[in-house]
This record gives structure tokens, sequence and C-alpha cells, in this order.
């Protein structure tokens, strides 16, 4: 589990890392194309450029799961944070 911080504005994105790789390879898509195929951050990159993410983001880990962690529970802890940090309303969460 993790959240991004953009410290340009504020916003907050909360993501999970499931599979084999978990946040190694998650956080890796984010280096390749800045919003990891999040919609909403795909927007603010096209918007202000990947120069913009590299400045402007910051990554967090919240909590650390293996791959042995059933996925639904992993899921389960990503819907928490994104209601207790309000990332739907005021973040880049729009799931």
């Amino acid at each position: 589990m993790y959240v991004i911080t953009n410290t340009d504005n504020g916003k907050l994105y909360v993501g999970s890392a499931t599979g084999r790789n978990g946040i190694y390879q998650r956080w890796k898509n984010y280096i390749d194309d800045g919003h990891g195929g999040n919609t909403e951050l795909r927007k603010l990159v096209e918007q202000q450029g990947e120069a913009y993410v590299e400045t402007h983001f910051r990554y967090t880990l919240l909590e650390h799961y293996d791959s042995t962690v059933p996925k639904n529970v992993v899921l389960a802890r990503e819907t928490y944070w994104k209601q207790a940090l309000d990332t739907r309303k005021h973040g880049y969460n729009d799931n």
C-alpha cells in the first residue's frame, strides 16, 4: 500500500501492489510513464508533462504485503486508506 503526494497542490493518490513483483513493479510503472496507468494521473501527465511528476510527486509506503497475502485483503486495505485520506473527493483516486 502506498500513497503518492503531489507536493504542488496537496492531492493524494492511494494505490496497492499485488502480484509477484509487488511494490517494485508498481513503482517501476510510475517511473516509466509518470502515471502507472491511472486515469487521473494520466490526465495530469498529459497536461503538465512528466517533468512535473518528477518534480512534485513523493512516494510513500503505507503498508507492505508479501505475495502470500490474498489480493482481496490488500484491496480492502486500499479501500480503507482511500476513505481515511478522502482521496476520491480530494485526490486522484476515481474508484
